[in-house]
């Protein structure tokens, strides 16, 4: 059945069906694209995780019901999901809130609401200049929050919202990935010491995507193709040349010194619309060790997606032709390819050794059951720590001795130094060109 627009006709139900102490409530902000593979993924998580979309907020009525009849109740009725003998029974129709006040309404909804797992969490896939102001607003209301990339407009910005996160002993994350996929940690540990990593992501987009998309609007995603294709770059090589050691990122055993993995960053080549905003880039990221990740980012160029890890520990190299966007199918893989020369060096011989991983959840799926899982360990065992002790550096923003919150904090670490970067990278394009030092704001 179609749902109507009015929140409050559909408020009695929730509170029926609603298991408070079992189920971890979605509220989404926003009906974007991506939101659609993500809120489809909770679904697919939500037998192992408990999940549920339990509310959706847009400003456009009609997006709204769309979104919610076709993204969460078309997966009602068609099963889709993880059979281990849940019912789908207990999932409910999501409220929905619309209008200019939208966002607004939502949570301040949750801030009024008696039931207070209605909404656990929310999910915000809204342009990277309203971060501030919604993340804000949910991690003061008490929800956690999965936050799309990339995070903020500045590093320092984003390093605000966790130190508020960790003030209220919640967790905040970024929504990249394919850092949660098996294949990924597989893929970066392929090259014993790895020091070039090379990364193309480009997509043609098109006169329309030009002249409406929020990706090409200063005052939406001032960043461009560097915040929205650049960054999974980025996030590559701080995994691969920090061995998946998120204490690396301030570590490196060459180094007695102790410097910073990550040195400098330099967008050598660019072009701007006319409201400065990049659309096409070729990048240099510096890391200690004279190790370089190289980079193009587009949105004129066709679709690749394509990284390459090479390194002196190997005779190989490691390729991986979907990292972001996976193929179909109930397995993943990369390639390490190997090449020689015969007949006087005149001819190249080629190996090809393909690794298949196991993708029978796919990454949004493990990104959302780390996420619930991460989230409830983090409200658990910081609750009873001081507010004070919580964020007291960048390598710890919540207290607590599980496992869960190690990896917490760990991916917030990424997030951070993935962010510094970004910040080096739009410095870079302002000042011609130039280098420039990748620095902790």
């Amino acid at each position: 059945t179609p749902v109507t627009c009015n929140p409050l006709a559909t408020l009695k139900y929730t509170h029926q069906k609603h298991k408070s102490m079992e189920t971890f409530g979605i509220g989404v902000l926003g009906c974007a694209r991506i939101a659609k593979k993500n809120c489809r993924a909770v679904k697919k998580a939500s037998t192992s995780s408990r999940l549920q979309i339990t509310a959706v907020a847009s400003r456009n009525k009609e997006k709204a019901v769309d979104f919610v009849n076709e993204v969460v109740l078309r997966a009602l009725d068609n099963g889709d999901g993880d059979d281990d003998g849940d019912d789908d029974e207990q999932q409910q129709t999501p409220i929905i809130f619309a209008g200019e006040d939208a966002y607004d309404q939502l949570l301040n909804s949750v801030m009024t609401m008696t039931t207070t797992t209605l909404i656990n969490a929310v999910y915000i896939p809204l342009p990277t200049m309203l971060h501030e102001r919604y993340v804000a607003k949910a991690l003061t209301s008490g929800k956690h929050v999965l936050l799309e990339k990339p995070v903020a407009p500045s590093s320092k910005s984003y390093r605000e919202m966790l130190h508020a996160a960790s003030q209220n002993c919640k967790f905040l994350m970024d929504g990249t990935m394919f850092v949660h996929h098996p294949r990924t940690k597989q893929f970066v540990t392929s090259i014993p010491n790895p020091n070039r990593v090379t990364f193309n992501f480009t997509f043609d987009g098109g006169p329309d995507f030009f002249k409406d998309d929020i990706r090409m609007k200063k005052d939406g995603d001032p960043m461009g193709c560097i915040g929205d294709l650049g960054w999974y770059c980025v996030r590559m090589g701080l995994l691969v040349f920090s061995s998946h050691d998120a204490g690396m990122l301030v570590r490196d055993d060459d180094d007695d010194g102790g410097r910073r993995l990550v040195t400098a960053a330099q967008v050598v080549t660019y072009e701007v619309n006319e409201e400065g905003v990049p659309y096409d880039a070729d990048c240099l990221v510096h890391f200690s060790g004279n190790r370089v990740l190289s980079f193009h980012c587009s949105f004129i160029h066709p679709l690749n997606q394509t990284v390459q890890i090479s390194g002196t520990g190997s005779e190989y190299t490691a390729i991986m032709t979907d990292p972001v966007l996976p193929r179909d199918g109930d397995v993943l893989s990369y390639s390490l390819v190997k090449q020689g020369l015969v007949s006087y060096d005149e001819i190249t011989t080629e190996e090809v050794e393909e690794i298949e991983i196991d993708n029978s959840r796919v990454q949004e799926v493990c990104m959302w059951n780390n996420f619930a899982r991460w989230a409830r360990k983090v409200e658990q065992e910081t609750s009873s720590a001081s507010p004070s002790s919580n964020g007291m550096n960048e390598q710890q923003w919540w207290m607590g001795d599980s496992v869960e919150v190690e990896e917490a904090n760990a991916n917030a670490f990424y997030s951070v130094h993935t962010a510094n970067v970004m910040d080096a990278l739009m410095e870079s394009i302002k000042l011609g060109g130039a280098k420039v030092q990748v620095k902790d704001v």
